[in-house]
């Protein structure tokens, strides 16, 4: 299965998405890699740091520009799933993910800058129904605040419900530390130590989300 994580804006958690999605994989006994299309290169470290672990291998390569569609067709029929980290903007690298994936997650913060940007997705994902007619784009509502108090959710599905292509996600990703603090060492949210339940369960969610389990 070919996964795309991808979005307009920057920062909004798609290598945290990406990285997690993986490792979950490659936990479940998948042979996995990440095709690493974001110049900073962050799920490229996460793969070198988790290689330090023992953990279950997570594969990955670097590609950008036109040679990634090439590389994504070649590499699905070398690994039983591969799950692309497409770094921000309206770029070739994101053009040629949504044309390959089977379903596409889009990461965003509940904030103003980043649900702005969806209208933008939304047209992409549009024009790559034209030659990918299976792609499903799914909506991620992530860092969202733990605060009962906070609207800042609701007001960002008010704002998603206008995306005729993108579909929100009932999965929610709250603002938790054990899904900050596990990518830099090269795990997931369920292998950071301290165990947090909740962040674990919540990665969980977005995991059957991607892969449709």
């Amino acid at each position: 299965m070919i996964i795309a994580v991808l979005g307009e804006k920057g920062g909004p958690g798609k290598t945290t998405f990406a990285t997690n999605l993986a490792g979950l994989r490659a936990l479940a006994g998948r042979d996995v890699l990440i095709v690493d299309a974001d110049r900073q290169g962050s799920a490229s470290y996460w793969v070198e740091k988790r290689d330090d672990t023992g953990l279950p291998t997570v594969h990955c390569v670097q590609k950008f520009g036109n040679a990634l569609a090439r590389t994504v067709r070649d590499m699905a029929r070398r690994y039983d799933d591969v799950v692309i980290d497409v770094g921000a903007g309206d770029t070739r690298e994101m053009e040629s993910a949504l044309r390959a994936a089977s379903r596409v997650i889009i990461p965003i913060q509940p904030a103003g800058l980043d649900v702005w940007t969806l209208g933008l997705l939304d047209d992409r994902v549009d024009d790559a129904r034209g030659v990918n007619d299976q792609i499903a784009a799914l909506v991620v509502l992530n860092r969202v605040s733990t605060n009962p108090r906070d609207r800042d959710e609701e007001e960002a599905r008010e704002a998603i419900g206008g995306c005729e292509n993108l579909e929100l996600s009932h999965v929610v990703i709250h603002d938790r530390v054990a899904i900050k603090r596990a990518a830099p060492q090269g795990l997931v949210a369920s292998e950071y130590k301290p165990h947090d339940p909740k962040a674990s369960q919540e990665m969980e969610e977005l995991y059957h989300l991607a892969f449709a389990d």
